[in-house]
């Protein structure tokens, strides 16, 4: 039985000489979802794009379903990681139905047609995602918060093992931040594996079953959310005072900035 899904093994990447990352050992299991912690610029995005195969010149390991990831070929390496990238801004015509096709591109050649399948498919992921009325619908007609969604579902079409999400909230109110993190919970359930970035912490505590800090460039720590996400290590992390109280009517942690 595969145990893990996703592995790194001393990851560290560097950019001009500058590290940026190193020393992650990050692992993450079958239908678990795995928080990215940190503060800008620390390297949330480059983690992600390095286990997404984005980021190639990285030093160390990535194991995805135990296979070494530089061995993998781009097309197979998409049948099993699918990411979401920050700021993505769809400006296309076309129907949420036609943009999610796209994300059956590498289940075929160049010359080949979606098939009776890819539809299914398709289908499957708009009813996924709560956007069945929107069909047919361009996806300028959409609001932002549909549209992230869509860019969501056309990464889901990829059928993948691992899905990884670079800060998929950021740019949402609060009722799309709540409708994109249950979708998350739901798609853990079904056994993706999920690792997201946020800035928030609340959003660690609701969904994450592991949390990992990027502390800076050469400490990561990772662990289950009840031992990691504390007032101590999320100081630390953020370089201020940051303090939680028990809320009984959500029945957990709420985090926010000490003002002293």
């Amino acid at each position: 039985m595969l145990e893990s899904r996703i592995i790194t093994e001393n990851l560290s990447f560097a950019y001009k000489n500058k590290s940026i990352i190193g020393n992650v050992n990050l692992n993450v299991d079958p239908g678990q979802v795995l928080v990215i912690l940190g503060p800008n610029g620390i390297g949330k995005s480059t983690l992600l794009n390095c286990l997404s195969g984005v980021l190639t010149k990285y030093n160390g390991k990535i194991s995805v379903n135990e296979k070494d990831l530089s061995e993998l070929t781009t097309k197979n390496l998409s049948h099993q990681v699918a990411l979401v990238s920050q700021g993505v801004s769809i400006k296309s015509s076309l129907t949420l139905f036609d943009y999610l096709l796209l994300g059956r591109t590498s289940f075929h050649s160049i010359f080949e047609q979606p098939d009776e399948h890819d539809e299914k498919v398709v289908a499957n992921v708009i009813e996924e995602i709560g956007l069945i009325d929107y069909r047919n619908i361009s996806l300028q007609n959409m609001s932002g918060g549909q549209r992230q969604l869509a860019i969501i579902g056309r990464a889901l079409a990829q059928e993948p093992d691992i899905l990884i999400m670079d800060e998929p909230t950021s740019a949402l109110d609060y009722k799309n931040q709540t409708v994109v993190l249950k979708l998350i919970r739901e798609l853990s359930n079904k056994d993706i594996s999920i690792i997201m970035s946020t800035h928030d912490p609340n959003q660690a505590q609701i969904i994450g079953d592991e949390v990992g800090l990027l502390i800076d460039n050469k400490t990561y720590l990772q662990g289950s959310t009840n031992e990691i996400l504390n007032d101590k290590n999320l100081s630390k992390l953020y370089g201020t005072s940051i303090l939680s109280t028990y809320n009984e009517s959500v029945n957990r942690k709420i985090f926010g900035i000490g003002m002293d």
